[in-house]
């Protein structure tokens, strides 16, 4: 888990730190998705045209007799760019993310990388609703396995 984290925070200091800049503002955010890790919250570092994030979130919960609760929750990193589809606007975003994105057989989060495209209602440096997907990759006991991350979420 420590290592997961490790890189997931290297990832996104990596992004940060190469676009950083006075314009940027702090943003917080809830919903679902690769944004926020499954169901969970993110915070961001965004501005004109970029948002990077660190998020926790589940991506589900159960109970079961033999096994207790199933809670397979854990933490991820991602960056968005707005003018690389389009420099008409800032609505449009596409990005990477790297954290949880699925769950194991073992019923704990599955962690791999996944690409994102994200519409922000309002743009993506104001607060608002956003929607899109995450088609990602993630090993499984050696076996790559892909899932789809559904990104429905509100920035404030």
């Amino acid at each position: 888990m420590m290592r997961k984290l490790i890189l997931c925070l290297m990832v996104l200091a990596t992004f940060w730190s190469a676009s950083s800049n006075a314009n940027d503002e702090i943003s917080y955010g809830i919903g679902t998705g690769a944004l926020t890790s499954g169901l969970g919250v993110n915070a961001a570092l965004r501005s004109e045209n970029h948002m990077g994030y660190i998020a926790a979130g589940c991506l589900g919960i159960g109970y079961s007799n033999e096994q207790g609760w199933i809670l397979p929750c854990g933490i991820g990193a991602g960056w968005i760019q707005t003018d690389l589809l389009t420099n008409a606007n800032n609505h449009h975003g596409l990005g990477i993310y790297v954290g949880p994105v699925g769950m194991n057989d073992d019923k704990k989060a599955r962690y791999g990388v996944g690409v994102t495209y994200v519409y922000f209602m309002q743009g993506v440096n104001a607060k608002g609703w956003n929607f899109g997907f995450t088609p990602a990759t993630g090993q499984d006991n050696g076996t790559d396995k892909g899932s789809l991350l559904i990104n429905v979420g509100y920035q404030f």
